[in-house]
């Protein structure tokens, strides 16, 4: 009896995922990592590029959550400017790249004005998507082991993201706020700060070959807990918008702030932190 229902209770596992287009899932990731490790490894230029592409993709996402149109000035501001800030990061100066993209901001937000009265989030826009895709650039060709750091950052969020997913279905539990996400379990943040450090002590090994365990492990937790706080955090944004995704461009994901919108958060984390060390070591 024991048996037959845990077999039971799989066999809906299954399909539940079935339902959730799981298949589609996966083949939206098998196309988009091998691109970003590729990307990744090689950085410069191919890195930068990469990255500028995904800043205007989920500009245009953002812009049209806060205007409910696809193109008009709060995208053409924040695309503009955030291409031009990419493109200075690219090349090395970045105090002018976050210079321009907070410019971008405050044009983007009069522009909304203009239109909607949604100042704020109009440029709040460059604040949560340019920059940090401009502090990625940085950490992946201004920093000390820069190639190293963003393999570490891509494992632990996508371990997080899947540590969430599957406790969240087959776990699953007391939701978190059902107001904000209703599908979103305790059990999920669980296993996303789990998983999370799992790929924390894993990268310290592959990556390094050396090191702190313990530290990593303490990394790996902590990026895992902010890649679910930007989850949410996305959350809230669309439901404050009343949109379910942020497009549709990724089958089985929706928009691309849907599926990047934990390594928003993660990427701040991490480059903040790394910055901060570097100010106090005088570096």
């Amino acid at each position: 009896m024991v048996a037959s229902r845990k077999s039971l209770s799989f066999l809906s596992f299954l399909r539940e995922f079935a339902r959730k287009d799981v298949a589609k899932r996966a083949l939206s990731a098998a196309i988009l990592i091998p691109v970003a490790v590729l990307a990744a490894y090689f950085g410069g230029p191919a890195f930068a590029a990469l990255i500028a592409f995904l800043a205007v993709v989920m500009v245009f996402e953002w812009a049209r959550m806060v205007e409910g149109a696809d193109f008009f000035p709060v995208f053409r501001s924040l695309a503009i400017s955030g291409a031009a800030g990419l493109a200075a990061a690219a090349g090395g100066y970045f105090s002018l790249a976050f210079v321009v993209t907070a410019i971008g901001g405050i044009w983007a937000g009069f522009a909304a004005r203009e239109a909607s009265g949604r100042f704020s989030w109009a440029a709040f826009g460059a604040l949560y998507i340019t920059m940090p895709c401009i502090a990625l650039v940085w950490l992946r060709d201004s920093v000390e082991n820069g190639r190293a750091l963003t393999f570490m950052l891509f494992l632990i969020v996508w371990s997080a993201d899947t540590g969430a997913y599957l406790a969240g279905r087959f776990i699953g539990g007391p939701r978190i706020l059902r107001a904000l996400s209703p599908e979103k379990t305790w059990s999920g943040v669980v296993g996303g700060v789990l998983m999370g450090a799992v790929a924390g002590a894993s990268a310290v090994q592959w990556i390094y070959g050396e090191g702190a365990l313990g530290v990593y492990v303490i990394v790996g937790a902590c990026l895992g807990l902010a890649s679910m706080l930007g989850d949410l955090a996305e959350s809230a944004f669309k439901r404050i918008f009343g949109v379910k995704d942020s497009s549709a461009l990724i089958p089985g994901h929706g928009g691309f702030l849907d599926r990047l919108d934990g390594m928003i958060f993660a990427t701040l984390s991490m480059t903040a932190a790394l910055f901060l060390n570097m100010v106090a070591a005088g570096v």
